[in-house]
C-alpha cells in the first residue's frame, strides 16, 4: 500500500511539473490569424500622390496601441520605416533617421519626404521595440510625393 501511494504521488509531481513546462513554451501572444489583429495607414493607400510634408494617420484594430515600455499580450505602438524593409519578426526595431518611433502610442505623425516614389512600412512592436509576428502586424505601402 505505502510503494503504490508513493508511486501515486510521484505521478502526480511528474504531471505537475510536465504541465507547467508546457505552459512555459506556450508562445505568449495568440497568432495573429486567431485574434484578427492589424495596424494600418487610415489616410493612405499604396501608389496614391501625396505632398510634404505629409501628415499620416495611423490605427489598429484587435491590437491596442500604448506607450513603449511594458509587454503586455495583445499592445503594443507603432514604427514608421522609411524606404527600407520591415523589420523581421522578433528583431528589434532600430532608431535612426529612416525607423521612426511613436513610442508615447502616437497615432499620428508629420513626415517631410523629398519628391519622388518612397515605400513606407508601417509595424508593430511591442513594449521592448520587438517586432511581433503576423502578416497584419506590418503595412507596406509605395507612395509617390510630389
Amino acid at each position: 500500500m505505502k510503494l503504490s501511494t508513493a508511486r501515486l504521488s510521484i505521478s502526480i509531481v511528474a504531471i505537475l511539473i510536465l504541465t507547467f513546462l508546457l505552459a512555459a513554451c506556450t508562445p505568449p501572444n495568440p497568432p495573429v490569424k486567431e485574434t484578427g489583429a492589424r495596424v494600418f495607414f487610415t489616410n493612405l493607400n499604396d501608389g496614391a500622390t501625396v505632398s510634404s510634408p505629409l501628415k499620416v494617420t495611423m490605427s489598429s484594430e484587435n491590437f491596442a496601441i500604448q506607450p513603449a515600455g511594458d509587454i503586455v499580450d495583445g499592445t503594443g505602438h507603432l514604427h514608421i520605416l522609411v524606404d527600407t524593409d520591415c523589420t523581421s519578426v522578433g528583431e528589434v526595431v532600430i532608431k535612426d533617421d529612416t525607423h521612426l518611433h511613436y513610442g508615447k502610442g502616437q497615432l499620428e505623425a508629420e513626415l517631410t519626404l523629398t519628391p519622388g516614389q518612397h515605400t513606407l512600412c508601417l509595424q508593430a512592436a511591442n513594449g521592448a521595440h520587438i517586432a511581433l509576428p503576423g502578416e497584419g502586424m506590418t503595412q507596406k505601402v509605395t507612395i509617390t510625393v510630389q
